[in-house]
């Protein structure tokens, strides 16, 4: 069984493509999808608790990244949240560690090869990035892998940002490269 999450919608946005796609995908009883808060501790206490209680065989996290016309596979994690905008509780967090101690980075383990193969077989078009931002989304997937790596479980994770549904690629595209990502997350199991 996969964990996959989105998040909830977040400042002035009424929606958030990552829920709304996620929540579009329908019922699968491979897939157990969460919609975190878009707030820094609930999200990341939510992300634990669920690896924890359902140990999931992989993790994919989504989350919109705003601004941006093609889906981005996150391939790092980092210890720091570092925005001046607050979540939706009002917190705000220019520059804090994420986990005291821990390691400055933890790679994605979701086999992005194959997710660049699956995307590029049907014309979807991705970029790799490195910097996951500073808000809740990177804030979720580290202590999705701090946790994973913590309970020494070996199971893949990953981040995926996805552009607003209003974009270039709409609706239908991004949900197959929703499909297609936790297909992968799936097959890598």
């Amino acid at each position: 069984m996969i964990l996959a999450t989105a998040f909830n919608a977040f400042g002035a946005a009424q929606t958030n493509a990552s829920e709304v796609l996620l929540r579009g995908l329908g019922d699968d009883a491979r897939v157990v999808p969460v919609v975190l808060r878009t707030e820094y501790e609930a999200a990341g206490r939510e992300m634990v608790r669920r690896i924890r209680e359902l140990r999931p065989e992989a993790v994919v996290g989504f989350g919109v990244a705003e601004g941006e016309s093609v889906i981005r596979l996150e391939r790092v994690a980092r210890n720091w949240d570092g925005t001046p905008a607050p979540d939706n509780a009002g917190e705000l967090r220019p520059g804090h560690e994420i986990v005291p101690g821990a390691p400055e980075i933890y790679p994605a383990t979701l086999p992005y090869e194959l997710l660049s193969a699956g995307l590029t077989a049907h014309q979807i078009p991705y970029v790799y990035s490195d910097d996951a931002g500073g808000y809740v989304c990177n804030h979720a997937f580290y202590c999705a892998r701090h946790e994973i790596e913590e309970s020494g479980l070996a199971i893949p994770c990953g981040f995926i940002h996805v552009p607003p549904i209003a974009g270039q690629l709409g609706f239908m595209t991004l949900l197959e490269a929703m499909r297609i990502c936790i297909e992968v997350a799936i097959r890598a199991t």
